[in-house]
């Protein structure tokens, strides 16, 4: 998965499936952690894994907050936190702590890309938890983590099930992020989101349905083929092939519910990552009913000269158009 799609993927939730963890996934989360920045190289972060059947798996959970109760159906526990020895001192700066942040930062981003539900929690109680796993003194716990399956968010308890609802937000870049000193906002000029999104319903055909009874996965890319043509035709006013001078050069992909022929389907659609000569689209087939999401894709489409048979730069008029379909995210 591509780094941005990681990050847009990340979410803390809590709907957890009792589908056991590969342990080579687990492995290589931690590798993604060994090979974390360190200050001096000291790499001073240090991991406990639980995992269901492990014989510290019931003093664990029950170290855990009321509120995290939730967790006990994540087949795998992460214990992160830092050696204080280990760690690099300067000044009067312990990095052991900034450390373990980088560390535990990969473990998740690499827990994501492999399609995995990664849970940093703050509500468990030390002692009974270095009692369990006979942390040493010199051990600084700084997070239990829920590793596992996304689940059916029905299952959870209504005061969960809300917090899971609630909108992704984050703080204006101006409101973290300053230049050239304190105080002075970081001068933004990508758009956090587009002014307009294009949408377009799909019509699914039963032959679009294999023998699993769902639409076919590569069938999905037709549809957002659709989406394209009607962008092109009723924001540009292409009435031919030769109207459409671009070539997609990578399509992709993630599927996140299968398509029945019965569901409504919607695609949305927006523009990502212009370049001198491409640029992204990217798209999301959704329930235009109830707002389930079926796919998240890109394509990027390269301007191209038939005639040269090479990329040639995009269109002014193009961008001039498509301006409000653009979106730094």
């Amino acid at each position: 998965m591509e780094f941005h799609r990681v990050i847009r993927a990340r979410r803390s939730l809590r709907a957890y499936s009792t589908r056991p963890v590969e342990p080579e996934k687990v492995e290589r989360m931690l590798e993604a952690a060994r090979w974390s920045p360190s200050c001096a190289n000291r790499q001073s972060w240090r991991f406990v894994v639980v995992d269901r059947d492990a014989p510290t798996r019931g003093a664990v959970e029950e170290t855990l907050d009321v509120g995290n109760a939730w967790a006990r159906r994540a087949p795998v526990l992460i214990v992160a936190g830092s050696s204080r020895p280990a760690g690099a001192v300067v000044e009067s700066r312990e990095y052991h702590l900034l450390d373990a942040g980088l560390a535990l930062m990969s473990l998740v981003y690499r827990g994501v890309d492999l399609g995995l539900l990664v849970h940093p929690m703050a509500g468990w109680k030390e002692a009974p938890l270095r009692a369990a796993l006979g942390l040493p003194d010199d051990f600084a716990p700084m997070t239990v983590v829920a590793v596992g399956y996304a689940g059916d968010p029905a299952e959870l308890d209504e005061a969960a099930r809300k917090k899971d609802e609630k909108p992704r937000v984050r703080k204006a870049l101006g409101e973290i992020a300053f230049s050239p000193r304190w105080g002075e906002p970081f001068p933004a000029t990508l758009p956090p989101s587009p002014a307009k999104v294009f949408e377009t319903d799909i019509q699914l055909r039963f032959r679009d349905t294999d023998a699993m009874g769902h639409v076919n996965n590569a069938t999905v890319v037709s549809y957002l083929e659709t989406g394209r043509v009607r962008f092109l035709v009723e924001l540009f006013g292409a009435r031919r092939v030769e109207d459409i001078p671009f070539i997609i050069a990578e399509v992709s992909c993630r599927y996140r519910l299968p398509i029945l022929l019965q569901d409504p389907v919607r695609v949305r659609m927006w523009i990502t990552d212009v370049s001198r000569s491409s640029y992204r689209f990217r798209y999301e087939l959704f329930d235009p009913t109830d707002g389930r999401l079926f796919v998240e894709a890109e394509t990027v489409q390269v301007m191209y000269d038939y005639a040269a048979k090479r990329p040639v730069p995009l269109d002014p008029a193009f961008l001039a158009s498509a301006r409000d379909y653009v979106s730094g995210e």
